[in-house]
């Protein structure tokens, strides 16, 4: 099973796992438990949906990547911001 790194204001995010021929969105961070288990075409797909959907967050949910550092992104990571 290939699994990819989804990473968002330099957070990781979730995962994805590809499940019969699309990508699987494992969410690990709260602000974006709302897309855990959402099928994707592609990973710009999933880029569309997390920044849609963090767009109109509440500033808490926001808030933790605002902290973040920009960090180097581990092997295998896609940065969704």
């Amino acid at each position: 099973m290939e699994k990819q790194v989804i990473v968002y204001g330099g957070v990781p995010v979730g995962i994805t796992v590809a499940e019969n021929g699309r990508l699987k969105f494992i969410a690990v961070k709260y602000p974006v438990i709302d897309l855990d288990g959402s099928y994707y075409s592609t990973i710009a797909e999933l880029r569309a949906a997390i920044h849609s959907h963090l767009a109109n967050a509440s500033a808490d949910d926001q808030a933790v990547f605002s902290r973040s550092e920009s960090a180097t992104l581990p092997r295998k990571a896609f940065n969704a911001a």
